[in-house]
């Protein structure tokens, strides 16, 4: 399993993509709140599904109207969150092998496109992961570009990958480029 992000913002793989071995994935994003990743994956370990979890974090947060969270287990069952307030334009799509969101994108197709590409790539998994990335920026992306963006790649038992790129013209070329030696 995994998390792959890019965003305008600095610093992605500090806030967004959350992951431990055996248990499962979080994206959380907007109007971050890293609590979401940090508790989500401990609510998780304790046996809550992917909608229990997200239902008890959304509980304790007034401003839920703000966050837009993914979480998804390693039974494959996935929740999807995207408050009313969430930066425009946003969208999530829910599909049996992935979920893509986004949020502050320059048009809402461009999940759409990340999903076919993940879907349709014969790479290995981390490489699937980033290229739906750069499937997304190419086809519109963040509407203020991408300065940052990481990955973190799990099976049952290890952190396989996780890579970082910040403050960089292109980070997601340097992820691929970084996945590729």
């Amino acid at each position: 399993m995994g998390v792959a992000v890019a965003s305008g913002s600095a610093s992605v793989g500090e806030r967004v993509p959350h992951a431990k071995p055996g248990i499962g994935v979080i994206a959380t994003q907007a109007y971050t709140n890293v609590a979401y990743g940090i508790k989500g994956l401990e609510l998780l370990a304790r046996g809550l599904s992917p909608k229990e979890t997200l239902n008890s974090l959304l509980a304790e947060d007034e401003r839920r109207d703000l966050r837009q969270v993914a979480i998804m287990d390693f039974k494959k069952r996935k929740a999807v969150f995207t408050g009313a307030r969430v930066p425009d334009y946003w969208a999530e799509i829910v599909r049996d092998g992935c979920v893509v969101i986004g949020n502050m994108l320059s048009r809402s197709e461009i999940v759409s496109i990340m999903a076919e590409t993940f879907e349709n790539s014969q790479d290995n998994f981390a490489i699937r992961l980033v290229g739906a990335l750069r499937a997304g920026s190419e086809g519109g992306g963040d509407k203020r570009g991408e300065h940052s963006a990481a990955i973190i790649v799990v099976n049952t038992q290890n952190v396989l990958v996780n890579l970082k790129v910040n403050f960089h013209e292109k980070p997601i070329n340097e992820l691929i480029r970084q996945l590729e030696q």
